[in-house]
């Protein structure tokens, strides 16, 4: 079963990518290791195969695989987790005091930084679920925060594939069905300094680390999951968007901020200014009304959930009595559904 799996991975990627011939030998080197007796553990997940599968499968679709992290897929053991993590350079913090329980926390390099990673395990079969990254650094302002943000968000879409900016762009959300990454930065309390970091989690890990799927239901399963931890993504920061562009009602600050936003924009009429945002099935537009230099009314149109729309509204301190018309100070807010089913959230 194990050889089929590699062939059928292997071909995948001779069609997704070129190879050179350093490529070929470490795909062959693993398969080899692979098709050693292996020992299961005792919930049947034979983890050194998963491995070999996420490092093939990675490499030619990492939709087709489960998360993982610097090539080490979740949903294994941690003591293997560790030991793939120590064989990268990193080292296990050892805390002060006296501690009965493994704290699963290494220093280490990610992305060019000295970071700290925390593995989240399940006390039931010591499987990894969910990796926290904490980069060691304190950023002294929002400019060089934003700086390393930029860099760190293009490493992590090369991965795990398109997400968009949340919490009115203090976050980067990557959600798939395969499980969630979320990239974000955090102003001190009492400074005006700033931390940053990113999470990873993953549907199929977390369901191996609760014992509610073993190796052989994992090999014949669908590959995406759709309950769960992970769920296609039908819902982005309108209202943070529509906030921003409402604080920034000129034609060059809507810009600035539709484009912080990963939007797209179109020409723009004396009349209109467009923009459009994708993301996998995901599909929102922009519809700035304007006269000369300045905004006066902003209307964004998705395929989002109106109820978390909703609720991110109140977030953001809006009240209602209806659900459809929403105020905070001089602001309006009016949810409605268009005849495609589309969420309109329009802000005055």
């Amino acid at each position: 079963m194990m050889k089929k799996i590699i062939f059928a991975l292997l071909a995948a990627v001779l069609v997704c990518q070129p190879a050179d011939a350093q490529f070929f030998k470490k795909i062959f080197k693993k398969k080899a290791k692979t098709e050693k007796k292996a020992k299961k553990s005792a919930d049947g997940i034979d983890d050194a195969a998963q491995i070999a599968m996420a490092d093939i499968a990675t490499l030619a679709d990492n939709t087709n695989n489960r998360n993982a992290f610097m090539g080490i897929p979740l949903g294994i053991k941690a003591s293997l987790f560790e030991k793939q993590l120590i064989e990268k350079g990193f080292t296990e913090r050892v805390l002060e005091g006296k501690h009965t329980a493994k704290s699963y926390t290494y220093d280490g390099q990610v992305y060019g930084a000295k970071c700290t990673v925390t593995l989240a395990v399940s006390d039931e079969t010591d499987r990894v679920y969910a990796v926290d990254v904490t980069e060691d650094t304190i950023y002294p302002s929002l400019k060089e925060v934003k700086a390393r943000f930029a860099k760190v968000k293009a490493e992590l879409v090369k991965v795990y594939g398109r997400g968009f900016v949340d919490n009115q762009g203090e976050a980067y959300t990557i959600q798939t069905q395969l499980g969630t990454v979320n990239l974000h930065y955090e102003r001190g309390s009492l400074t005006s300094s700033y931390t940053f970091g990113f999470a990873l989690d993953d549907a199929k890990a977390y369901q191996m680390a609760y014992n509610e799927m073993d190796d052989k239901e994992y090999e014949t399963a669908p590959r995406t999951i759709t309950s769960g931890l992970a769920s296609a993504c039908n819902h982005t920061d309108l209202v943070g968007l529509g906030v921003l562009l409402y604080q920034n009602r000129t034609l060059k600050g809507a810009q600035s901020v539709l484009a912080s936003y990963d939007y797209t924009a179109g020409k723009a009429t004396a009349k209109v200014l467009p923009a459009t945002f994708k993301m996998d099935g995901y599909q929102a537009t922009a519809s700035l009304a304007r006269r000369k230099q300045a905004i006066t009314a902003i209307t964004l149109t998705a395929t989002d959930d109106a109820e978390a729309l909703c609720k991110d509204l109140k977030t953001y301190g809006f009240t209602s009595t209806d659900q459809k018309n929403w105020r905070q100070g001089k602001m309006t807010a009016i949810v409605t559904t268009n005849t495609q089913g589309q969420v309109v959230l329009t802000i005055k």
